[in-house]
């Protein structure tokens, strides 16, 4: 879980992802879309536009995209993905650009097929693909904004300590040396 905080003024950046114990915090721009069901097949498809001035802006700070997909009266599927990645998967067919020179993102969600019974499941499995670029692994994928990262542990074999690793030797020189360190 994280807290999340829309800004007053957008300019881009739709909600603020962060913890409070933390100093990172995640840009959010959100892109929304009917998901339109097939006729003859499971599954649905997405149509969602991204302005191809804010993908090619530089990402720094770094701007995740949260495409949200609407079905009946709630919410579907979410692609979580950042714009270094999108832009680098619309560089290489995962898109086409309409008159206004935007990027078009055709998300095609289908249920996962691997030989299994997937009713037996009590949520469906589902694939995305935009063409033939395969998305499955940013669907819900909100663990990959960096404020719902694990956090890395201190690796006190390596060091720990300091961002030189110098914890353990100076630990090993305080006990060598037999002085006292102050009381808190």
């Amino acid at each position: 879980n994280c807290n999340a905080a829309i800004p007053l003024v957008d300019i881009g950046t739709d909600v603020f992802a962060f913890h409070d114990n933390r100093e990172v915090v995640a840009r959010i721009q959100v892109k929304t879309a009917t998901g339109n069901p097939y006729k003859s097949k499971e599954g649905y498809f997405a149509v969602l536009g991204v302005p191809t001035k804010q993908l090619n802006r530089v990402d720094n700070p770094p701007l995740f995209y949260a495409l949200a997909v609407r079905l009946n009266d709630g919410w579907g599927s979410f692609i979580v993905i950042s714009r270094s990645r999108l832009k680098e998967l619309s560089e290489n067919g995962c898109d086409r650009v309409n008159n206004k020179g935007d990027l078009v993102l055709r998300i095609q969600f289908r249920p996962e097929t691997n030989g299994e019974d997937v009713e037996v499941e009590k949520v469906q499995k589902l694939t995305a693909f935009c063409r033939a670029v395969d998305l499955t692994s940013y669907l819900n994928a909100w663990e990959s904004l960096p404020p719902l990262q694990p956090l890395a542990p201190i690796d006190e074999q390596a060091g720990g300590g300091d961002a030189d690793g110098n914890g353990a030797a100076a630990d090993a020189a305080i006990e060598e040396n037999d002085l006292e360190l102050p009381q808190a």
